[in-house]
């Protein structure tokens, strides 16, 4: 395993075959790895291929042999009279294909090292001195002079590789084999530690002043570097601003955020379970009073990026980060864990566990230890009793429950093809239902299925033969299971709540819910829960309760989006529209939230500033524009274009706006007649809800023409009057 996450070895050793025919290559191998245990701390791997034939066979797929081997740090050419050859394996599938990986990964081929000095990834080593066309061919390849470590025996009419064996006849002004060996050891030491600590690269202006035209040339290559200098400048305070509007807090010091963990298996078929093993480790960390742990949403934002550890560390305000990987074995899982100091890179520890996907809340309890002790955190009883937060002392509950996550997690991010995945993940979830029947957490993912089959117009062409009628009973049973399953009284309020929002009769919501927002359990309880609970309280008042508990979600989930629209929409729904548009500006992000967006432009249009609104959409990412569909009709209509209107919001994707731009396109009657569609709907009520939260005052429809929502807000104790 490699020392960085992300790559399959640490060196990739590449040569032509012939030249190991005498053994030269296996013993600088076994030489090289003697010297890197002497030099380095941690164990470096080494891919050598001793195969010995020239390159894979004819029936090997060379892409799927190779794609995960060349991930590597560096790449150590063994350079010969032979190497160098256009159409040998080692030349095209090896050196060319690193060189070109290697340019697009997050490092980068040629990195800065902590002297200042500038390196290659690609570490050569010269066993012959090279034809002149050999040399060319490198060096057009890599784009430079070529700079390699020579193990050349030279002498009169001599041109063979330096062996160990040379060293036993000393000489004036010999190279030593040992003393080479060491220097690549060196190297790789060097290389390794830029890659752990990066270093800023240095600007290179290309500027060739005219020397035939010297009074007139200089004046025009000082101004040139005059601009260049300060377009960086510029570009520097401009372009950087974007990632830093989210403003990181006070660093704790004993601070942390665990990375999803990657999946390095060759099928990548594990992702569900290191997302798994990653939420179960910062499950088990949170318990640690000493320990500030960032929450999963934040954490989870940055899966899939490459981004440097300081750059995240910063954005989620923290001096710790943990992050690892998974890949299957003959024998099961090879997991892969390590501790970084953010402000230097320094790996204050790691390790490597085989072990079977059963082992998860051994291993992550295992793992949670090892970084508290590394911190030099002591562990009282109570919180190794409960670092395991899964729900479940069945780890095969555990595992089928991660398996469905992960199906359930992927859905999502298909939305025309949300409720085949949806299904499939409930296949997971009731097998982890069946294996523990007392386990929560299935019974409520179980229920979002029937919720968008209800809610979506995609059950069109989803063939199921269940009704809306029992799809609406089978999501309110899985919510009744959350409320008898819940093991305290006030996780059983918080469950009823739910089941109060989508039954037909709101009277007894607010005594429940005033107790589960007074209740020290709030934060917690809010920190997991969908979107429409939030708008429902704030509808009923509760708009500064739920906005103070999302800021202090946020101290610990910085980036969790739906606590930042909870804070605007508190003030959205108060009709005090530059407040709301303040705290979203406050709350912004280098992550793009749609809904976020949707809030500011809606405030914008509440506010009359038109052009603003229309300006700030054109500036947003064009491949997403059908999200602000309703909004664009909005204004357009505005400006008095109702062909444009109508033609938006007839392809219109969206459902929380949908009804302002109906009214928009088509006037107040058709938009009456869409809500009252939405109002004899077993669910769709919480598009009704979105409009009056956003704009109480403003309705797009009347309330005359929605009876049953109308009925509900009458029966939790609200004055419709006042808002009309």
């Amino acid at each position: 395993m490699a020392l960085l996450p992300g790559f399959e070895y640490d060196i990739f050793i590449s040569y032509r075959h012939n030249d190991n025919r005498s053994g030269w290559v296996a013993e600088f191998v076994k030489a090289l790895q003697e010297e890197l245990a002497a030099t380095i701390k941690e164990p470096v791997s080494a891919y050598f291929d001793t195969n010995p034939h020239d390159g894979l066979l004819e029936t090997h797929n060379v892409d799927k042999s190779l794609e995960g081997k060349l991930k590597c740090l560096i790449f150590i050419p063994i350079l010969s009279q032979t190497y160098c050859d256009p159409k040998s394996f080692a030349w095209q599938q090896e050196f060319v294909a690193f060189n070109k990986l290697a340019k697009e990964d997050q490092f980068g081929r040629d990195i800065k090292l902590s002297n200042g000095n500038v390196a290659s990834r690609i570490l050569a080593i010269k066993i012959h001195d090279l034809d002149a066309e050999d040399k060319s061919l490198i060096e057009s390849e890599i784009g430079g002079v070529l700079r390699a470590i020579e193990f050349i025996s030279k002498s009169s009419g001599v041109n063979r590789p330096l062996t160990s064996k040379d060293d036993e006849v000393r000489s004036q002004g010999k190279i030593l084999y040992r003393d080479q060996v060491n220097k690549v050891a060196n190297a790789i030491k060097e290389i390794i530690y830029a890659l752990k600590n990066p270093v800023s690269k240095p600007i290179v202006i290309n500027q060739k002043p005219s020397f035939a035209k010297a009074s007139e040339g200089r004046p025009k290559f000082i101004l040139a570097a005059a601009i260049v200098l300060l377009s960086i400048i510029v570009g520097y305070f401009f372009y950087q601003k974007p990632q830093s509007d989210h403003k990181p807090t006070a660093v704790i010091d004993k601070s942390i955020a665990v990375l999803p963990f990657i999946d390095l298996s060759e099928s990548k078929d594990q992702g569900w379970f290191s997302d798994g093993l990653t939420e179960e480790i910062l499950n088990g960390l949170a318990h640690i009073k000493e320990l500030n742990v960032i929450s999963r949403t934040s954490s989870f934002a940055f899966k899939d990026k490459n981004l440097r550890i300081q750059t995240i560390a910063d954005s989620l305000g923290v001096n710790y980060i943990v992050e690892g990987s998974v890949r299957k074995s003959d024998t099961g899982l090879r997991i892969t864990a390590q501790l970084i100091r953010a402000k230097d890179g320094f790996h204050i520890w790691s390790n490597t566990y085989d072990r079977n996907s059963k082992d998860i809340f051994i291993l992550q309890q295992e793992i949670a230890s090892k970084i508290a002790e590394s911190l030099d955190i002591s562990l009282d009883p109570n919180a190794v009793e409960h670092m395991q937060r899964a729900g479940t002392d069945n780890p095969e509950a555990f595992v089928a429950f991660l398996k469905g996550q992960g199906i359930f997690s992927e859905g999502h991010d298909k939305r025309n093809e949300m409720l085949a995945y949806l299904k499939r993940a409930n296949f997971d979830f009731d097998n982890a239902i069946r294996l523990d029947p007392d386990f929560i957490n299935p019974y409520l993912y179980k229920g979002d299925f029937y919720f968008h089959y209800l809610m979506k117009n995609e059950k069109t062409v989803y063939n199921d033969t269940i009704t809306e009628v029992q799809a609406y009973q089978l999501m309110r049973e899985s919510i009744e299971n959350a409320i008898t399953k819940s093991k305290t009284e006030i996780g059983k309020d918080y469950y009823r709540l739910y089941s109060i929002m989508y039954s037909n009769d709101w009277s007894s919501i607010r005594p429940i819910a005033e107790r589960v927002l007074k209740s020290p359990e709030a934060v917690q309880l809010f920190s997991y829960q969908p979107y429409n609970l939030s708008a429902l309280l704030t509808c009923l008042g509760y708009g500064q309760q739920i906005a103070g508990i999302s800021r202090a979600i946020l101290k610990k989930d910085p980036l969790n989006g739906n606590r930042k629209r909870e804070i605007g929409e508190a003030f959205m729904f108060s009709s005090n529209y530059t407040r709301a548009i303040e705290s979203i500006d406050s709350l912004n992000t280098i992550h793009e939230d749609s809904r976020l967006n949707y809030n500011k432009l809606f405030s914008l249009y509440r506010l009359k500033e038109f052009d603003e609104a229309y300006n700030l959409i054109m500036k947003l990412d064009s491949s997403k524009i059908s999200s602000y569909h309703s909004i664009l009709a909005m204004l357009f209509a505005q400006r008095g274009k109702l062909k444009e209107t109508k033609q938006l919001m007839d392809k219109d994707t969206r459902v929380d706006y949908t009804l302002f731009g109906i009214e928009a396109a088509y006037g107040r009657e058709a938009a009456n007649r869409e809500a009252t569609k939405l109002d004899k709907s077993l669910v769709m009520h919480h598009i009704l809800l979105f409009s009056y939260l956003h704009s109480p005052k403003h309705l797009p429809f009347d309330l005359s023409a929605t009876p049953n929502f109308a009925k509900r807000l009458s029966q939790a104790g609200v004055d419709t009057k006042q808002n009309h």
